[in-house]
């Protein structure tokens, strides 16, 4: 069985990335720590309305939708006590 090499490449600077792991998220989300991002998309995996914004290629390969991710931390804020 060969091994698949992953190179992650920065985007160019007209452009930005739509996709990223949990390392990636973490950067954009300045302040939010690694088992709270995990727990998050546990969640959104669980919802059928976000799960569609988080790809497991394999058990420890995710890729997370920035925008669906914005959006569930909005839905969550929103029901966060009903």
């Amino acid at each position: 069985m060969t091994l698949m090499e992953i190179t992650y490449k920065p985007v160019g600077i007209n452009e930005t990335a739509e996709w990223g792991d949990y390392d990636h998220l973490m950067q954009r989300w300045e302040g939010l720590g690694k088992s709270m991002a995990k727990n998050l998309i546990r969640e959104m995996r669980d919802n059928k309305d976000f799960r569609d914004y988080v790809l497991n290629a394999t058990h420890k390969l995710v890729f997370i939708n920035y925008k669906g991710f914005k959006a569930f931390v909005e839905w969550k804020t929103k029901n966060r006590f009903k």
